[in-house]
């Protein structure tokens, strides 16, 4: 019924330029306007004006900002991306995400709030269904006025 399908990323990964490698450990702020590949261990804000990859063996304490993101390690901190945030099999976020778009490959874990932006919409009045609620109850108050009304007339 369900069959596993290994999907290759699909995150636009360019011309990675920066890669931290498996060995590497750093601290403090990242900051690149390139793809960016993360396979050894960070600690602080990673910032990116294209997409980051946090490899499999990656380990990021820190929140992650970017246009897109792919995490198949993990990461200790919230992510935000402009276009989207992808977490795959081995992926483990423990944070708040907020994108546009999201997807969570079977496997992956997740511990925090996701807030999906909404693409080419305003965002609706609050509570619109009370108000609609609220008019069906007049309407309902005015159709038992008017049958008391009707049933008044009938009885003289």
């Amino acid at each position: 019924m369900f069959t596993s399908k290994k999907k290759t990323e699909t995150v636009n990964t360019g011309m990675i330029s920066t890669i931290i490698g498996n060995n590497s450990r750093i601290e403090g702020v990242l900051s690149a306007s390139d793809p960016t590949r993360i396979d050894g261990y960070l600690k602080g804000e990673v910032q990116s004006e294209s997409s980051v990859i946090v490899g499999e063996h990656g380990v990021v304490k820190g929140d992650i900002r970017a246009n897109e993101i792919l995490v198949a390690g993990t990461v200790y901190g919230n992510l935000r991306a402009e276009s989207r945030i992808e977490l795959t099999e081995t992926g483990c976020v423990l944070g708040d995400m907020v994108t546009k778009r999201l997807v969570i490959d079977e496997g992956a874990s997740f511990k925090g709030n996701c807030t999906m932006e909404i693409l080419g919409r305003e965002e609706e009045e609050e509570n619109p269904p009370a108000k609609n609620h609220e008019k069906t109850q007049n309407n309902g108050k005015q159709a038992d006025k008017q049958n008391s009304e009707k049933e008044g007339r009938e009885e003289k």
